[in-house]
């Protein structure tokens, strides 16, 4: 019987010293292969599919009007520039103490805005698993992963002999370019769209028409404010004013002003 416990600890111990060593070896120093691969997928592949195939965060889809439509700019500017960041880590690599705890706390940011928005959506995921499509609400977990292992990595390599202050310096420079340069961002394209569409909804045909071409290179940031030309279109009676706002719609969009109106009607 001691034989037998002595070999069930042995067989637990080797189990959780190889547990161990596993995530020793995701957070540890030496970069593997796999390791960028898996970076690469789940730190730019799979954001982006996530946004392409989104069913209802940000686009509307089978289950209704978007879940998050406020925060859709935010986010596209947000995970734009973490990838970027990412990307800039991999080729450069490793610099001085400032450059290293800089890039260190825009991915910590990164992944704790990850973090947050594999919590706020799981619920959401877990249902959608039953259609498949709900598999990618789990990819911000995985993102996360990446940006927290480079940020990491970056606030370990060639910095033993810099003072904090300095590491304290390039963090919070760092954490305050990540989460200021795209909220500052979507503030201005969102104040520029919301006068567009203003101009569409209550201004003369020509000045709608030059505000809807103004605005088809933001349409993936205006879902908000286009569903005001859909609102705005069910709610006129003029047929000439709702052929002019579905106009502006589709060559905005590509889409039937109508088809939102009904979603949103719904």
């Amino acid at each position: 019987m001691e034989v037998l416990n002595l070999g069930t600890h042995q067989t637990t111990g080797n189990a959780l010293e190889k547990k161990n060593r596993f995530w020793r070896r995701q957070f540890a120093a030496e970069v593997t292969t796999p390791q960028i691969v898996f970076d690469m997928v789940f730190g730019v592949m799979g954001p982006i599919l996530c946004f392409v195939f989104d069913p209802f965060v940000f686009h509307s889809g089978f289950v209704g009007p978007p879940l998050l439509p406020e925060y859709q700019a935010f986010t596209y500017l947000f995970s734009g520039l973490q990838m970027a960041l990412l990307c800039l880590w991999f080729l450069i690599g490793a610099g001085n103490s400032i450059w290293n705890w800089t890039i260190g706390g825009a991915l910590v940011g990164g992944g704790i805005f990850c973090l947050a928005a594999g919590c706020v959506l799981a619920p959401f995921s877990v249902m959608g698993l039953m259609f498949v499509i709900g598999i990618f609400g789990f990819t911000p977990f995985l993102t996360a992963l990446v940006y927290l292992r480079n940020a990491i990595r970056a606030f370990r390599a060639r910095s033993h002999d810099e003072p904090h202050f300095m590491r304290a310096l390039g963090l919070t420079v760092g954490l305050a370019f990540a989460l200021a340069l795209p909220a500052l961002s979507s503030m201005q394209i969102h104040q520029t769209v919301k006068s567009a569409v203003n101009e569409i909804v209550h201004g003369d045909p020509q000045h709608a028409a030059l505000a809807a071409h103004r605005l088809v290179p933001l349409r993936f940031f205006a879902g908000v404010e286009l569903d005001q030309m859909a609102n705005a279109y069910l709610s006129e009676t003029d047929p000439t004013r709702r052929e002019l706002l579905k106009s502006c719609y589709r060559e905005i969009t590509g889409e039937d002003i109508e088809n939102r109106a009904n979603i949103l009607r719904d």
